[in-house]
């Protein structure tokens, strides 16, 4: 049996440098271990030529390993004489999760010491040195591993990890010293590129409930909605999401559940509907006329919120948001084309307000939530692209003004607010309901 998988990510261009550095120093501790304890350990060292980026290359690794443990080594670091006895030793504890110190050098600067551990729970400084929940390379259950996945972004894939992996690490083995030495230089990191590198769910355990609302009537808007699914399957990185897509039209999508919605369309309605047929945590209630950005989940996992949207670049009303930020304003804080809840919010509230069926139907949750004390954030990091449908212009003129008018005057009606209460064709519809 392995009970430790130590895995490697390296590239061609250091081939010669630093990936005989490193393995030199694994393979010497390995080789005086006993026969006994070099049959529990295994050492895997993945080189490309930078055609994958790294989040997708730790998880293929973490697929490959066959330890009980895994744990990732930078081929630009260096590890402790004892590091690969020590790890074995520990893995004899059955914890979630293994941590140990790490000794942090920037740039050649004055080393720091870095301490991890599941209590930290928000990465931070002090006069001690770095304080910091677990990441990849502390010493992780494989089993515990695969509940989360490194998201594939050009920076920041093991805090994506290491967040998400979070609150599954339920127990803790400590080993009090330096076993890592993090030596960064800015003169030879690897900076990556961008690649569209396709994960797939690493176990079957869905995180969210993702429900796609579509009315697709033709090719142009079938291929739309598949868009939406792929971006939104592969853009998890890993992650399981259950895809259930409520077709109002005439389509089938490939990694997803479509269910045939017929009747006049309901978003609120629909979306319950789309919500009671799936049992994840979260749902996610998304149009079908967006393009899901790599690490969408992980980001939107990773804000500590139960109410949370994807910023969209293009959106006038969040051009001065920089960090996640909270707030009741529609389209600011609460996007209703793309946001997720966790279920037992959902169901604290009864359900989506159902009295409004199309405009106003995200002004109505966020009344909901807001009664209930949760405050929507928006996500700066989780990205989601909105194309825009021109769905609703393309309705008859009576059709549009019951989408727009008359459920606007039923949420401020209900909800005691004055929303577009100046506007002149609110005003014409209030008066012809006279």
């Amino acid at each position: 049996m392995i009970d430790l998988s130590i895995l490697v990510c390296s590239v061609h261009t250091r081939y010669d440098t630093f990936a005989p550095k490193i393995q030199k120093q694994l393979y010497d501790q390995y080789n005086i271990l006993s026969q006994s304890d070099q049959d529990r350990v295994e050492i895997i060292v993945l080189t490309d030529n930078k055609k994958q980026m790294l989040g997708h290359k730790r998880n293929l690794m973490v697929s490959m390993a066959q330890g009980k443990y895994i744990v990732f080594v930078d081929d630009d670091d260096r590890v402790a004489e004892d590091y690969i006895q020590s790890i074995l030793e520990a893995t004899k504890s059955d914890a979630d999760s293994i941590v140990f110190q790490a000794e942090v050098s920037l740039n050649g600067g004055t080393p720091k010491t870095c301490y991890y551990s599941k209590d930290v729970v928000t990465d931070h400084n002090d006069i001690k040195g770095y304080h910091r929940i677990p990441n990849h390379i502390c010493c992780i259950k494989r089993s515990v591993s695969l509940e989360s996945s490194f998201p594939h972004v050009l920076y920041g894939e093991d805090a994506g990890y290491s967040k998400v992996l979070l609150p599954y690490l339920k127990t803790e083995h400590k080993i009090d010293k330096v076993l890592y030495y993090y030596d960064y230089n800015k003169e030879t990191t690897e900076t990556q590129t961008a690649r569209n590198n396709k994960g797939k769910p690493m176990t079957k355990d869905y995180i969210v409930d993702v429900i796609i609302l579509s009315k697709a009537t033709d090719p142009i808007g079938r291929a739309m909605t598949q868009k939406a699914v792929d971006t939104c399957f592969f853009g998890a990185n890993g992650l399981p999401v259950n895809i259930i897509v409520l077709e109002n039209g005439n389509g089938t999508y490939l990694n997803a559940t479509s269910i045939k919605r017929e009747g006049k369309f309901h978003y609120n309605a629909s979306a319950n509907y789309g919500a009671e047929q799936g049992k994840a945590e979260w749902i996610m209630i998304a149009n079908n006329d967006l393009i899901f950005r790599d690490g969408w989940l992980h980001h939107l996992l990773s804000a500590g919120n139960d109410v949370v949207s994807p910023r969209e670049p293009k959106d006038s009303r969040q051009k001065d948001i920089t960090e996640n930020t909270k707030g009741y304003a529609t389209g600011q804080h609460f996007s209703g084309w793309c946001f997720m809840i966790k279920r037992s919010l959902w169901e604290k509230i009864g359900k989506f307000d159902t009295d409004v069926d199309f405009w106003c139907s995200d002004d109505a949750v966020i009344e909901q939530v807001k009664a209930v004390g949760v405050e929507p954030m928006i996500v700066y990091d989780s990205i989601v692209d909105h194309l825009g449908s021109a769905t609703l212009n393309s309705q008859p003129s009576k059709v549009q003004n019951d989408l727009r008018w008359k459920n606007l005057y039923i949420f401020n009606t209900k909800y005691g607010k004055d929303k577009f209460v100046n506007h002149p064709k609110y005003q014409e519809f209030v008066r012809s309901m006279k």
